[in-house]
């Protein structure tokens, strides 16, 4: 369920909330003033109640013509204008001299964050797929989920300007944070704006309110609202977050980057993707890159081209490479072993593994992409030699 309605972060929000409640209470007086008479009069004037005689034929009055054009248009104006002065208030950016820029990305199906360099130079970029916490019926805290890394983190009583797009293939997404009754399109290509100055120290649960596609309901994160000098003292650090349980293992990030939204690490949970796991390689898709070729990964001994074997040469060389290359290898690997290897490890990283997903594969796959069978996957260049490092050690010791 959304979360925040029932909180008030920001001076923002107040404007927004009494506009809403001004506008509800109208309607529900204008609904009670058309359906309540009309009831009555349904009753009142019902056919058995009414002898024909009775009936006239009623042309105006010019009182009630007067009462029906008057108050409509004076509550319309009451609307207007509460609805106008909150849209003042939402839109008006503050001085940019006078307040913390940050460049948010919104793309399937996590939230980015960049904060302009500190005194040292240092930039601190933040961000990735976030999962809530889950507490159970009596309200105890079950799974902490994952914040840290995920967080967007400000400073209280500041003004903090919004700068937000999304990259030119990706989708539309809204940038919901309910507690200040902001929401805002996150165009691809395009940069949107909104602003904020929150004066409660708390964390506060963002929402993408635009459907995106499959992951869009998990498409979350959050904005956690610090004192002035705890926050200072982060920023002009080159600490990762200021706090949050974030760890820099392996599966940690896997989760920052969104990649579970799409690989699964092990064999019984496949998604969208393949399986992060040691045999990834179904026999389908052996037989893919053997007859399509693959040109995007950029290793070293350049695209592998189509046609290297045909025929049962290609389907012995696919069940044995799916099978984890064990057993009788054969004769037709030839083929492959040239780059590959003998046994099937990509010969000191000039040629992918084909028995695990070492550093190079991964680092190459994260910073071209990759073309297969079930598509395109995006490339990933923000992400560290550090994090390929951590994401290949916990795959392996899977």
């Amino acid at each position: 369920m959304l979360q925040g309605f029932n909180t008030s972060g920001v001076v923002i929000a107040e404007h927004i909330q009494q506009a809403l409640e001004i506008n509800l209470w109208i309607s529900l007086v204008l609904f009670a003033s058309v359906v309540l008479p009309m009831v009555y009069l349904a009753w009142k004037y019902r056919e058995s109640n009414v002898k024909n005689e009775d009936i006239q034929n009623v042309t105006h009055n010019t009182l009630l013509e007067i009462v029906w054009t008057v108050v409509p248009t004076i509550t319309l104006f009451v609307c207007f204008w509460y609805g106008y002065t909150s849209m003042v208030t939402a839109r008006t950016m503050p001085a940019l001299d006078d307040s913390i820029v940050i460049e948010v990305e919104g793309s399937k199906w996590k939230w980015r964050y960049e904060y302009p360099a500190n005194a040292n130079g240092f930039v601190h970029k933040l961000g990735g797929a976030y999962t809530k916490p889950t507490y159970d019926e009596n309200g105890k805290l079950i799974n902490k989920g994952t914040m840290g890394k995920s967080a967007l983190y400000v400073p209280v009583n500041s003004n903090i300007i919004l700068n937000m797009t999304a990259p030119i293939d990706d989708v539309l997404h809204a940038f919901f944070v309910p507690a200040f009754r902001i929401k805002e399109d996150v165009v691809p290509g395009r940069i949107t704006k909104q602003w904020f100055n929150s004066s409660v120290v708390g964390e506060y649960e963002v929402e993408c309110a635009e459907y995106c596609g499959t992951d869009h309901s998990y498409m979350y994160s959050r904005v956690v609202v610090l004192p002035i000098d705890k926050y200072n003292a982060w920023f002009n650090s080159n600490a990762d977050t200021p706090e949050g349980d974030y760890a820099n293992s392996g599966d940690a990030i896997l989760q920052q980057h969104g990649c579970k939204s799409c690989h699964a690490v092990n064999s019984d949970k496949r998604l969208v993707g393949p399986t992060l796991q040691t045999r990834r390689l179904t026999k389908e898709q052996v037989l893919d890159v053997i007859n399509n070729g693959q040109n995007k990964l950029g290793y070293a001994m350049g695209e592998m081209p189509a046609g290297m074997a045909s025929g049962t040469d290609a389907v012995e060389i696919a069940e044995y490479v799916a099978g984890g290359m064990t057993g009788t290898q054969p004769a037709s690997f030839a083929a492959c072993s040239s780059c590959h290897g003998e046994d099937g490890k990509g010969q000191y990283g000039t040629s992918p593994s084909l028995v695990t997903y070492d550093v190079d594969l991964l680092r190459n796959v994260l910073k071209h992409g990759k073309e297969g069978m079930i598509g395109t996957m995006p490339a990933f260049p923000y992400v560290s030699e550090e994090e390929v490092a951590a994401i290949a050690e916990y795959l392996e010791a899977k």
